[in-house]
């Protein structure tokens, strides 16, 4: 199988396993204790907090107490890799041989 092929195999299987990332991220953030309205809430709180630095949340007066920490963000985004990378070596063990 020639290089393309394989990016856009990849690309399409990380488009297609947003859902998981979803459903991943409300399992791993959404305790009871900070439970959002919807997944759409924890998503956007979890981007929030990736993206925006600490210096700026301060300053804007952002509710920074119940925050999740970055080990738990990194481990959530370490699993999704790893779950990607995981399917795509059984796509193309088992699947795609040549």
């Amino acid at each position: 199988m020639d290089e393309s092929t394989q990016i856009i195999l990849s690309i399409l299987l990380v488009i297609l396993n947003i859902p998981v990332y979803l459903f991943l991220g409300w399992i791993v953030f959404d305790t009871g204790a900070r439970a959002a309205d919807t997944l759409y809430d924890t998503v956007v709180s979890i981007l929030k907090i990736i993206f925006i630095p600490k210096l700026v949340r301060v300053l804007f007066e952002m509710d920074d107490d119940n925050a999740v920490g970055l080990i738990p963000i990194a481990v959530f985004l370490i699993a999704c890799v790893a779950i990607t990378a995981g399917e795509m070596y059984l796509i193309y063990t088992f699947f795609l041989k040549a």
